[in-house]
């Protein structure tokens, strides 16, 4: 597969490919990332393992766009099942309340 870029938009198999790369690398660490940044933002980039954490997820993505101007990254709410939310509460996946 080809490097994915801002220039070079995934088709559905290609998102779905740098979803479960991203995954891969998100995993190893999520124990550790839950229990000190539950709620934080990790953007990771999925080719190289690099990546960036913030409570804010926009942050997290410009920390990644200095370093990899054009790369597609992967973003997931640490804790969370969903990066994002309607309404009230988050789709937290239960472990904390």
């Amino acid at each position: 597969m080809t490097t994915i870029t801002t220039k070079n938009l995934p088709n559905r198999e290609e998102r779905a490919e740098i979803g479960r790369k991203a995954r891969a690398i998100y995993e190893p660490l999520r124990e550790k990332l839950e229990q000190e940044h539950w709620g934080d933002y990790i953007t990771i980039h999925p080719e190289i393992g690099d990546y960036a954490i913030s409570s804010n997820h926009r942050q997290a993505v410009a920390e990644m766009r200095a370093k990899y101007s054009e790369v597609l990254f992967y973003s997931i709410r640490i804790g969370y099942r969903a990066l994002g939310h309607f309404g009230g509460r988050g789709a937290s996946d239960g472990r904390r309340s």
